[in-house]
């Protein structure tokens, strides 16, 4: 009885429909110009989906033609919607497109779905700042969400938010150890809900309670060498650093974050100090005095005949900021100019090595770096003394947890219990 393509050019006129919404669930739909002449059926499909589409028979209200519609038996989509209103034999009586009115349910007021945040210092003493998000009782489902920071004229910091827990509860938290200045914190949330709309709002400025941040000092010792950071320093001015009494170069890297490193006296004790104001107040937030360290003697054992470069005594002068301070990759990176800035766990370095083009083997020799893979971290070393393949000498650093850069071993055999072994060569080798 009815044209199997619904979407066939009409042969009348296109008239528009007058849409009211009755409530939430419902709404009419109203054809002045149609008289009612038998039934009469209403074809309605989406404009984006020709083939998703329903028949409803039509009522009449005081000679006019309308239907009233369960949004429930539509499809999902808002519209456009397009209709054909058909006659007893099929015939086409009006064609067009229409919207639905808004519903106050479907599009709630911006600020009703803005979700409750909250900044809590709950984890200061670590350094960091707790940031939790739940959505408004109203709210679409959250998809994702992120959290932007602006401060000064600093590249905006972009935190994705982690689902927490099944009542919607989002959170992340925000590193101060480097990162922020002391100044109010400005941010918003950029969300992306469930439904596919996207809502980006504002907060209100943050300030970070100084008087609860307290700066952490960490100290690596190197030879004669100190190196010393100071972090978590929002809250401090006027920061110095005193060796024996005087006053010593740092810089300052970031709003948070102080280094320097320290030449320390070999025949007498060193003793530091760190002196800063803290809120207005002088503060001594560091002291402590290290005695020199003793003079180091290397065994040699008799009948080997080491291989050792007298031009090469291998001291740590480069900077090596892409590892972590005390770790062997660090060790490595401060003593060899030529090794990379991220070639990873040092069980890794062969690898990134010969990605880049280095020759790697399975021959000691001096300058080379011995690089042990035991499938975990790995370790790396740079090779200092050679005897034999079994017999070498290495500087490192973190053996046995010590994160100074020394010859803690002496001779030993490295093939024996420390993960597969290779040997990085430097770029002029042969």
């Amino acid at each position: 009885m009815y044209p199997s393509n619904p979407v066939q050019e009409a042969i009348h006129p296109r008239q528009s429909a007058q849409v009211t919404l009755l409530d939430s669930k419902h709404i009419n739909l109203h054809f002045p110009l149609v008289k009612k002449e038998g039934p009469l059926t209403l074809q309605i499909w989406p404009s984006q989906a020709p083939k998703d589409w329903h028949y409803f028979p039509l009522g009449q209200i005081d000679g006019s033609t309308q239907v009233i519609l369960d949004l429930k038996d539509l499809p999902s989509n808002s519209g456009p919607y397009a209709y054909r209103l058909q006659g007893p034999h099929g015939q086409i009586l009006q064609s067009g497109t229409f919207l639905f009115p808004a519903s106050p349910d479907s599009h709630k007021d911006r600020q009703d779905l803005k979700p409750h945040t909250k900044f809590s210092p709950v984890q200061l003493d670590q350094g960091f700042l707790l940031f939790q998000l739940k959505p408004a009782p109203h709210s679409p489902a959250i998809h994702k969400a992120k959290l932007r920071i602006t401060q000064d004229q600093q590249n905006p910091k972009i935190l994705p938010l982690t689902p927490e827990s099944p009542d919607g509860l989002f959170q992340t938290l925000i590193d101060l150890n480097q990162d922020l200045s002391a100044v109010p914190i400005k941010s918003q949330i950029e969300i992306t809900f469930a439904d596919g709309q996207t809502k980006t709002y504002p907060l209100a400025d943050y300030q970070i309670p100084l008087d609860k941040l307290e700066p952490q000092v960490q100290i690596q010792e190197e030879a004669d060498t100190l190196h010393l950071e100071i972090s978590r320093a929002q809250a401090l001015e006027q920061v110095q650093i005193l060796l024996n009494g005087q006053t010593c170069p740092l810089t300052h890297n970031s709003p948070a974050l102080y280094q320097t490193s320290l030449q320390l006296p070999t025949n007498q004790p060193a003793t530091i100090q760190i002196k800063a104001l803290k809120q207005g107040q002088p503060q001594t937030i560091y002291h402590k005095t290290f005695q020199p360290a003793p003079t180091e003697i290397k065994p040699f054992k008799q009948g080997l005949d080491s291989q050792v470069s007298p031009n090469q005594d291998f001291q740590p002068l480069y900077p090596a900021p892409t590892y972590p301070t005390g770790q062997c990759t660090w060790g490595v990176k401060r003593l060899v100019p030529w090794v990379g800035d991220w070639w990873g766990n040092g069980g890794q370095w062969a690898a990134s090595a010969e990605n880049l083009g280095f020759r790697t083997g399975s021959e000691p020799r001096v300058g080379a770096i011995a690089c042990w893979d035991d499938g975990s971290y790995g370790h790396v070393a740079l090779v200092t003394h050679v005897a034999s393949p079994q017999a070498i000498q290495v500087k490192e650093a973190n053996y046995n947890g010590q994160g100074a850069i020394r010859n803690y071993r002496g001779w030993f055999d490295p093939s024996q219990g420390l993960g597969h072994l290779t040997y990085i060569y430097p770029p002029d080798t042969l």
